[in-house]
Formats: structure tokens, sequence, C-alpha cells
């Protein structure tokens, strides 16, 4: 079995983006609603625009605070390199 988080982003391009320079995934799918984020061949990271597709279980984007009570990290053992990454590009943690 293997996990295959799907989480609802206002912008499914540039946080696939965002992924992809500071985690080191590969775009599986790509596009505007939804994409498949990969590592080593495997899909670890499912991105999903908010608006499109009447999924009202992904929650409600007007509604604050945010989410449904799931918390999602990535665990990596190049944790320096990552960092850099971060600064490299600017990125907002």
């Amino acid at each position: 079995m293997q996990a295959q988080p799907l989480i609802a982003v206002k912008d499914v391009q540039a946080s696939s983006l965002w992924y992809q320079r500071i985690c080191g995934l590969q775009s599986g799918h790509g596009g505007p609603d939804y994409e498949q984020l990969t590592f080593n061949g495997s899909m670890v990271l499912q991105l999903h625009h908010w608006d499109v597709h009447d999924h009202p279980h992904l929650g409600n984007p007007q509604s604050k605070p945010y989410g449904n009570g799931v918390v999602l990290w990535f665990q990596t053992d190049a944790l320096d390199a990552a960092v850099k990454r971060v600064i490299n590009f600017k990125a907002v943690v």
C-alpha cells in the first residue's frame, strides 16, 4: 500500500513548481486543474484546484481556517540541500 495524498490549492501550476523546485519532485500529469507529482517514478502527491470538478469534500477556500485537520510533511535525508533550494528560490515556507 502507498499513500497518495491530495491537497486542494489555489494555483495548481505554481504549487507544482514549488514542490518540484524545493522537494525535487517531478510532474507526472500537469495542468491548471490537477497535477500528480512523482518521486523516483512513484506518485507521492496530488494537487487539485479548489474551484473545479465540484468536489465539495476538498473544503471551502472561503471558509477560515482552511483545512480539514490534515498535516502534510515530507521526510528527506538531504535536508541541507532542501534548505539551500528554499533559499535559492526565495520560497515562502
